[in-house]
Parts: C-alpha cells; structure tokens; sequence
C-alpha cells in the first residue's frame, strides 16, 4: 500500500453505481488495512444523508471501540478536553437542543475523535469515506467538508483517506474544480471492471453443480452490454441454473428486472420532450450544441423550433442534478449509470447492444 511508504495522503477510488466497489472495500481492503497494522474507519455517507458529520464521527467511534484495551486508555488520556461543539443532529429537535444534549452525554467532537484516532493508529490510521460526492450536494455540508480538508491536511503522514465514489459529476464538484473543497487533494483512481475471468469463474461453478457446459462466451457479451455490472452477471448465472434455462432466456428475465427495478421507462417518459432527445444524443454520440444538430431536433420538437444554445444548456443541468447525466467538460457528457445507458442504447439504437 501506498500509504504505508508515505508515498501519498489519499486516493479517490471512482465506480459507477453495482460496480462492486463496497464489496471490495468492505471484503478486501479493510482485512487488508488491519493485516498490515492499520486502524481503519470505514464511513458510507449514504447511510444518513442529511448528517456526513455523524455519519464520520460514529465510524471514527467504532473504529477507536474495536482496538485494544490498552490503546483506547491511551487514546482516552490523551484526548484534548472538548466537548460537542457545532454538531448538527436534528432528530425532531432543534440544534442548540441537540448540542447541549449530546455534550451533557459526553459525546466527543470531530476534532476530539479525529485527535484520538490520530493516536490510536500511531502513524497508521485509514479512513475510508464512501460516496464522498456527497458532501458537494448542499452547501450546508460545506463547513464541516472544510473541516475535514483540514483535519486531515494537518495530520499529514499520519492519518490516511480513501474516498470512494459514484458519480462522475459529484466528484468533480468535490475533486477537481479550482474552488473545490478537495482540489488535487490525493490521486484518483477508476475501479477496474471485472473481465473475462469473471464469466469463466461461473462457468466452473456451473459445471462443477450440473457437470454441463454453460454458455460463458455468451454470457459475457451479455455482461458487457448490460453495463459490467457484477450484480447482473450473479444473477443471470443464478438464474440461467435453478431454472435450467439458457443464458439469453435467462437475460430476458434479469435484464427485465433490471429496467423494472430501476424504472427507466418511467424516468425517460417523465422527461421533457427536448431532455429525451438530448439524451439520446449523449448516447448516440451527438455534438449536442452543434447547430446542425440543434436544427436536427426542431422537426421532433413539440414547438416545432430550434432549440437555442441556453435551451440545451438548460436542459443538460436539469438532467445533471438528478444524477443522470455527468459533465466531463469540453461540451461531453455521458449517461452515469450503466445499467441505464444499456437500456438507453437499446431504445436509441434498437438493441444493438444483443
């Protein structure tokens, strides 16, 4: 591991959403931390989206429970003498409340757990922040965001991070701007997708079950199509077995599933008429503000009118805020999830993706 030779403070790992990324945190680089002597708190801000604060304060108390007897009185000595302070809890109170509350209880600050997780990792403390984008999506997170910067800025070579996330364009608006709060804060990496392999591993699986081949080329062309998704491989091998089905009969029943569960066809019949039709063209590849392409759009347009530079723009920034679409700059976008951009491909493209 990189921060074990101080090579670098914090990596910002990026997967698109059932890419598998927790599962790896959670199942490969967290025994991983510990084998190698590290203290680790591992925090998914969206387990409580209106509090990252508590959310990060509550994986730094546990972490700090879950070490020994004798570092924790350690840690406990060595505590600064703070009590709760600018902690907002909510939970059907008002925050002055909520604060006075807590402090009478004696719960410590984000300052007084950052310190004593600090000391407890003696120079080996991982904290691990999934869904970090969260932290850009109100400005009232921006306080405790730049708290965090600085906590961690200042226990440089002591208290590692890494930050995990889903969306592109969140972790631009957290990572990558001039004004963001973490700006060239750590390297980023993309989460590998699984290959090949993958597929051959449920081959053996299937055949070692039924003594029969299954169809694992197949199989993976499906894969690729439905978005690389590690779910939907799992569950089209599960399916393709209990029911002793072929694998394209059993991806008409996973990939339905699929677009039912995430509601696709509702979310695009939802869409304005020029949003649709934008949409298509991040899929199709189209050069959206392209006057050609503008003029393209009038004849599908209820208005019968070109739409306007401003009136694409517009319509992006809708899309963008709820998570469907990513800015990548220079006038690209791309479809966040997936799963989505497969079922999109084959609505735009008459299912080229089988």
């Amino acid at each position: 591991m990189g921060f074990e030779n101080q090579l670098q403070q914090a990596t910002t790992l990026f997967a698109p959403r059932r890419k598998g990324k927790t599962q790896f945190l959670l199942r490969d680089l967290v025994p991983l931390a510990e084998a190698r002597g590290f203290v680790v708190a591992y925090a998914d801000l969206w387990s409580n989206k209106d509090d990252p604060e508590r959310v990060i304060c509550a994986a730094l108390a546990k972490a700090l429970h879950e070490t020994s007897l004798l570092t924790r009185i350690e840690t406990w000595w060595a505590r600064p003498k703070r009590s709760l302070k600018g902690m907002k809890v909510g939970l059907g109170m008002d925050s002055a409340s909520a604060e006075a509350e807590l402090a009478e209880a004696g719960i410590p600050s984000i300052h007084e757990l950052f310190e004593r997780f600090n000391i407890a990792g003696k120079g080996k403390a991982l904290l691990i922040v999934d869904e970090v984008q969260h932290l850009a999506t109100r400005p009232a997170f921006e306080n405790f965001t730049a708290t965090l910067r600085s906590l961690l800025t200042t226990s440089q070579g002591s208290v590692f991070a890494v930050f995990t996330g889903s969306s592109q364009d969140g972790l631009t608006n957290i990572f990558r701007r001039s004004k963001a709060p973490f700006y060239q804060f750590g390297s980023q990496l993309n989460f590998p997708d699984l290959g090949r392999e993958f597929s051959e591993h449920f081959g053996r699986l299937y055949r070692e079950t039924t003594s029969k081949a299954w169809e694992v080329e197949q199989a993976y062309r499906l894969y690729v199509a439905r978005g690389m998704t590690p779910h939907y491989l799992r569950t089209l091998f599960t399916t393709s077995l209990t029911q002793g089905i072929p694998v394209k009969e059993a991806d008409k029943i996973v990939w339905a599933g699929m677009v039912d569960e995430g509601q696709f066809t509702t979310l695009l019949q939802d869409l304005p008429p020029l949003d649709q039709l934008l949409l298509r063209g991040i899929v199709i590849g189209e050069s959206l503000y392209a006057d050609e392409y503008r003029r393209s759009l009038a004849d599908e347009l209820p208005s019968g009118l070109v739409p306007t530079t401003q009136q694409v723009q517009a319509g992006l920034e809708r899309m963008r805020k709820r998570d469907l679409i990513a800015n990548l700059g220079h006038g690209q976008w791309s479809v966040e999830e997936q799963a989505l951009e497969s079922f999109l491909r084959g609505v735009y493209r008459g299912g080229e993706e089988e």
